[in-house]
């Protein structure tokens, strides 16, 4: 069976993408090949389908296309000789081959066509801040530890001193002083300036990257920040499974939807890259099961004297 001229397909984008004007010389013999054969070099088969690719991809004609894939199969047949025990080529064959194979899965993601709704609702739940984000609230808050489900007499006594002590203060770094000022009676207290919190629990800061996980506060303190009226304002006595916190809220940030159709225009690129990694995964899992892989005990010892970078 003939094995398919992949690495062709690098050589040939790489040749003329660099200006060569390199032609290959016409076949010693002209004959019959079978149906789909457009030159055969040695034991590679260039395929019809692949001289038309590249013709399409290069904007030659198919002629050229075809001299030009001969031209690379003769090329790596002396790179075989040349290289031949070094590793060297054959590393070149199987990177090659795995760039066709990905450029594969890609044209073939982005040919299931356009981004399903089911698609737009998974990438907007974890980007959620950019396209369908609650109106959020930014806090400090002081809480008096205390992890028991029911609150000790005394950790509500010094949580009612220091909401006492913030009351009218609408900088964080006041809150923190004035609270921290009051006698805790032995408790151990905990002073935070948090990203804003939606009311349920979500939190993120649209001034900074998104998280790859959607992080959350507890329900408790997220509806009672949010249920502030005026900002800046303070809660009241919010307990958690914490502890009991007052809560400074600083800043209201506006809710942001973007409507469907435009998250479907914008995330199609995106969505299009998640289908190929999700394809190139599966491959990977499948062939990984029933590929052997064995790496040499001592190789990791080698591989530490190689010097990377300056």
């Amino acid at each position: 069976m003939k094995r398919p001229a992949w690495h062709a397909v690098t050589l040939a984008v790489s040749i003329i993408g660099c200006g060569s004007e390199t032609h290959a010389p016409k076949p010693a013999e002209v004959g019959a090949l079978p149906a789909g054969i457009a030159a055969r070099v040695a034991d590679e088969d260039i395929a019809t389908e692949l001289v038309a690719s590249v013709a399409v991809a290069q904007g030659i004609s198919p002629a050229a296309a075809r001299e030009r894939l001969v031209s690379d199969a003769l090329f790596a047949v002396h790179a075989r000789t040349v290289l031949a025990g070094t590793g060297f080529a054959a590393a070149a064959e199987r990177s090659a081959v795995a760039r066709a194979l990905s450029e594969q899965i890609r044209s073939e993601a982005q040919a299931k066509g356009p981004p399903t709704d089911a698609e737009v609702d998974e990438v907007t739940e974890l980007r959620w801040l950019d396209f369908a984000r609650p109106a959020m609230v930014r806090t400090s808050h002081v809480v008096v530890l205390d992890d028991a489900p029911t609150k000790a007499a005394k950790t509500r006594r010094v949580a009612e001193r220091m909401r006492e002590a913030a009351v009218g203060i609408s900088d964080p770094d006041e809150f923190e002083k004035k609270t921290k000022a009051v006698d805790r009676e032995g408790l151990e207290i905990k002073v935070e300036h948090l990203p804003p919190v939606a009311a349920d629990g979500r939190i993120g800061d649209p001034r900074q990257p998104p998280g790859a996980e959607v992080q959350r506060f507890e329900v408790a303190y997220a509806q009672a920040a949010n249920a502030v009226a005026e900002v800046p304002g303070l809660t009241g006595l919010v307990e958690t499974s914490y502890g009991i916190h007052v809560i400074l809220v600083l800043e209201r940030v506006p809710e942001k939807r973007v409507p469907l159709e435009d998250r479907r225009l914008i995330m199609t690129r995106e969505i299009v890259d998640r289908r190929a990694r999700k394809q190139h995964q599966s491959i990977l899992e499948t062939v990984n099961k029933s590929t052997p892989v064995m790496i040499d005990r001592g190789a990791n010892e080698l591989l530490g004297l190689v010097q990377v970078g300056k």
